[in-house]
């Protein structure tokens, strides 16, 4: 694969310098940053070339690109609607499968092999006596233990990484390119630090918000009736009043993981661009990301119905086999439970990755710098 420049998606005043071998900027002599403004520098200003000096002018703008480079990928450059936002996930999926779905499948797949681990003990756990009701041990097993916990970090750490594998091979659909999945995870890897504080810093943020709510209850419990009352009126009014706060948290953190991977900034420096960027656009992202949840939902829903179904049929149709029962159950609830989260996953993921392309074409003009680096890889 041919080396690319690293400031690939670099803001303004943010690109950082790109380490040896890395493949994700423009080809040479092109730059995804928005154009530099009129205070940056540029041509000397000293006026008209004297007659005698008809050499060519150094500082005159590249060319515009071609018709072909304004949709090099997966959708046309512009703002992108609302159609655009709900539709070009699925094509993303189809443009780079082995990192927009590969990638939260293999992250899904650890963490539901960890849960059946866990799972598996526990069904078997001596104490609890459900598979020998004669057993006589009263504790649990240090290793049912570690292991239910094994489960709970890998589910924690495919939620932080899989929206986040997702945004290179959106990035890079829109430009019309595929990439593996390694090269997806390189890009991801020295990113990780950033991306665990951000989800640090998001569970505080949601945390210090349920405590307000739910902060007033404790007057329910710890005075008289007239106490109980105004406590849970003041809880109420809190659960309100904390929606806007809610999705603020949920919007900027969604869109700051695909800034860190791509601009490679850091998590607080990443809250603050993602800020930024949603001015202006908050209701309609949150809007697009409401939907977008019922959307996949739904279709999760349905997926994890079918496969409740195909279990529990297992186990009125084999009555004597409980060990076949237990694997034929696992199999068809841990099947859909892959397929509905690998998709939500990349859905989601995509739809966040194509948020932040789409703020930057709004306020900074992406799509003329997308466009010419489309147009400098076709001619090469």
């Amino acid at each position: 694969m041919t080396e690319r420049d690293d400031t690939a998606w670099a803001a303004p005043g943010g690109a950082p310098t790109p380490p040896s071998g890395a493949v994700w900027g423009p080809v040479p002599g092109t730059s995804w940053s928005p154009a530099p403004g009129p205070e940056a520098p540029g041509p000397s200003p000293a006026g008209p070339a004297p007659a005698s000096s008809p050499g060519p002018m150094h500082g005159a703008p590249p060319p515009a690109p071609s018709f072909a480079s304004w949709q090099p990928g997966i959708l046309p450059l512009r703002p992108l609607t609302f159609g655009d936002y709900l539709a070009a996930p699925f094509k993303a999926m189809r443009a780079n499968r082995s990192v927009v779905l590969g990638g939260p499948l293999l992250l899904t797949l650890v963490s539901v092999i960890a849960t059946t681990g866990a799972m598996w003990l526990l069904f078997t756990e001596p104490s609890l006596g459900l598979v020998d009701p004669a057993s006589q041990a009263t504790s649990i097993r240090a290793e049912t233990v570690l292991v239910a916990i094994v489960a709970v970090v890998s589910w924690l750490l495919a939620d932080v990484f899989s929206s986040a594998i997702v945004a290179p091979g959106v990035g890079r659909a829109v430009l019309g390119e595929r990439i593996t999945l390694g090269d997806a995870w390189r890009a991801v890897r020295p990113r990780i630090g950033a991306l665990l504080l951000l989800y640090v810093l998001v569970a505080l943020a949601a945390a210090a918000l349920v405590a307000v709510v739910l902060a007033p209850l404790l007057l329910a419990f710890a005075g008289d009736d007239a106490a109980a009352g105004l406590g849970l009126s003041l809880t109420v009014v809190l659960a309100i009043g904390s929606v806007i706060p809610a999705l603020a948290v949920s919007v900027v953190a969604g869109l700051a993981r695909p800034v860190i991977v791509l601009e490679r900034r850091g998590a607080v420096a990443a809250l603050r661009r993602a800020t930024s960027l949603i001015r202006g656009r908050f209701w309609f992202s949150v809007l697009v990301l409401v939907v977008a949840g019922l959307i996949i939902g739904l279709v999760s829903g349905v997926l994890q119905q079918v496969g409740s179904l195909v279990a529990f049929a297992a186990m009125f149709a084999l009555p004597e086999a409980v060990w076949l029962q237990g694997i034929l159950f696992a199999l068809g609830i841990g099947l859909s439970l892959v397929i509905s989260y690998v998709l939500t996953y990349s859905y989601m993921g995509g739809i966040f990755a194509l948020m932040m392309i789409d703020m930057r074409i709004r306020h900074e003009g992406f799509d003329l710098e997308l466009a010419r680096t489309a147009e400098a890889r076709r001619a090469r």
